[in-house]
């Protein structure tokens, strides 16, 4: 069955749901600033879930723009019209970053400017220039001492999460490859490698969620739930998205080449660990070595994706069918993709509700 369509749709809504309040939220949050003086996040239109639907939509938009099929070709041009819209929109607004979530949208600009790269000269630069901000931000971030950055700086518990990994690398990746960055490519290579080494339990080899260096003595603090099933995702995904950047854009470089084989084999682990605690519908759990917790599709798309990744790259000729078939069954006419884990609201807090989110619609897009 093709889902391509119904898939895009449902992202497209969901991308265009507006992260403005309405107009009693905005009288309400002025008040809290002008009058109780309180301090309010600010309005994040880049925020995660928007990264995980413009990433799907791009991802597959491309793919798709020269398809035999009419269908699949319109999709994919409606796909791309409604990121591009969205992106320049945040552009127009001088493009505020406000936290390392928001660097996962920047992989979908990414993505745009290749679109673009040899048709539109102009559009390529322009959003080219944009990634240059991206990277700035990354650079200017606050980093722990072995130069990894937390995931919330202004909280100062130098806290990374194993969510960053996603967030932050295959940009970073990808960045370098096509501006033949070093620094860049160096960089995302240190936060894969040592964000690894600390949250890798050397017993099962599955990630806790989140770690932070104790102190001057470089001691390890542990937090949240050892294999919690979207840590391992967004690690997958992260390995799963460098690895393909590296072979769209074959490494030149000693440090490009060195990165390429490091990623290749960190991916080839991960894997390895992953299968061992897959289920028999093919799918993984909230709590990945928990066969009691329930099934996380948005964590099982993210990590199938990583294992579809390394199998591409390994020729191991699996047909692609193979990898959306555990989330078919989950997958409905009007594009929704049940059975997701909820959004996380702090360390060990996991949702218990499951339903279809922007992460299980936009990482489900790239298994097709």
């Amino acid at each position: 069955m093709n889902f391509y369509r119904s898939l895009t749709e449902e992202a497209v809504r969901l991308l265009d749901i507006p992260d403005e309040p309405d107009i009693y939220h905005k009288i309400r949050r002025w008040a809290r600033v002008h009058i109780k003086h309180e301090s309010v996040a600010p309005i994040d239109t880049m925020n995660w879930p928007k990264g995980c639907l413009m990433c799907g939509l791009v991802y597959q938009a491309r793919k798709k723009s020269k398809a035999d099929n009419n269908v699949d070709r319109a999709a994919s041009i409606y796909g791309m019209a409604a990121v591009q819209s969205h992106i320049d929109k945040w552009i127009a607004a001088e493009a505020p970053l406000y936290f390392v979530d928001d660097v996962l949208a920047g992989q979908a600009i990414l993505m745009l400017a290749d679109f673009y790269k040899d048709d539109d000269p102009e559009t390529f630069m322009r959003y080219m220039k944009v990634a240059d901000g991206i990277m700035r931000f990354l650079y200017g971030h606050d980093a722990d001492a072995e130069g990894v950055l937390p995931y919330r700086p202004a909280q100062k518990t130098g806290q990374i999460f194993a969510d960053s990994l996603g967030m932050i690398v295959p940009f970073a990746v990808m960045y370098g490859l096509m501006k033949n960055d070093d620094d860049a490519i160096a960089f995302a290579r240190n936060q894969m490698t040592y964000a690894l080494k600390h949250l890798t339990d050397p017993e099962i080899g599955l990630p806790w969620h989140v770690y932070s260096l104790d102190g001057d003595n470089g001691d390890v603090k542990i937090s949240g739930a050892l294999g919690w099933g979207r840590a391992l995702g967004w690690i997958m995904y992260g390995l799963g998205a460098s690895v393909e950047a590296f072979d769209m854009y074959p490494p030149k470089s000693p440090e490009a080449i060195t990165a390429s084989k490091t990623f290749a084999a960190l991916l080839e682990h991960m894997t390895e660990i992953a299968q061992q605690f897959r289920r028999e519908d093919g799918l993984f759990g909230s709590i990945i070595h928990d066969d009691e917790t329930p099934a996380d599709t948005s964590a099982s798309a993210m990590i199938i994706y990583g294992i579809k990744q390394r199998d591409y790259r390994a020729e191991r000729g699996v047909k692609r069918e193979s990898y959306i078939e555990p989330l078919v069954p989950y997958i409905g006419s009007d594009g929704k993709v049940k059975g997701a884990q909820g959004e996380c609201m702090g360390i060990g807090l996991y949702s218990d509700t499951y339903g279809s989110y922007p992460w299980s619609v936009g990482m489900t897009l790239l298994l097709l």
